[in-house]
């Protein structure tokens, strides 16, 4: 684990914000760490995982549950999760509702319908309200979720 120094948390701090101006509290961390897994980063702050940095560019953690709050939701039934943390897109069919508006291409959180955790994060292929119109098809790209490389390394000792 490297730790960032300060130009590159002010970097760091402002490429996430102006992405997600709701990632309050990143400010007041005393300690940035970076990982690498493969070809991507996990930024840990004060040893929390908050953010990653993937080819798609910086994304909140699975962990990160203030800035998590802030995006889109979509809640999948039971019977979809497994699939969904096994890296399998969001099919329409496998979800129960569709809890905020937002557009095609969008950031969506996939969380379970019965304890609606955050199981997994995603890109909409259509918008919300295309989303209650269809009855078929995918409709979320999922890009990260419980379990993935990237999660297993969440943990990995400081």
């Amino acid at each position: 684990m490297r730790r960032l120094k300060d130009k590159e948390v002010k970097g760091l701090l402002r490429e996430v914000i102006g992405r997600y101006p709701l990632a309050v509290g990143l400010e007041s961390a005393r300690s940035f760490e970076e990982i690498t897994v493969d070809e991507d980063a996990i930024y840990f702050a004060d040893g929390a995982p908050v953010l990653i940095r993937t080819k798609l560019g910086i994304l909140p953690s699975l962990k990160f549950e203030k800035l998590l709050m802030s995006l889109p939701h979509v809640a999948v039934d039971m019977g979809a999760v497994a699939h969904v943390v096994n890296g399998a897109d969001v099919m329409r069919p496998g979800i129960k509702a569709v809890e905020s508006d937002f557009g095609k291409g969008e950031l969506v959180v996939i969380v379970d319908e019965k304890y609606r955790k955050p199981i997994a994060l995603g890109f909409s292929e259509v918008d919300s309200t295309e989303m209650h119109r269809l009855s078929k098809g995918k409709v979320i790209r999922n890009i990260h979720y419980v379990g993935d490389e990237l999660w297993k390394s969440f943990g990995k000792p400081v």
